[in-house]
């Protein structure tokens, strides 16, 4: 990946309850993944997705 360029792709949701889902996608305009522990995730798990914001 060059510098200062972002991926362009789909992403896979299952969590029909974030204001982002759509149809099993996720429609947020970025996805911020974090750790659950300090700076590392060992599985899945461990990850947070951080952009899910309940759907009112």
């Amino acid at each position: 990946m060059q510098s200062g360029a972002h991926p362009t792709m789909e992403v896979m949701c299952h969590v029909s309850n974030c204001k982002f889902y759509k149809n099993d996608y996720c429609h947020a305009n970025k996805i911020e993944v974090n750790p659950k522990h300090v700076n590392r995730a060992n599985t899945s798990d461990d990850a947070l997705c951080s952009t899910f914001v309940p759907h009112q």
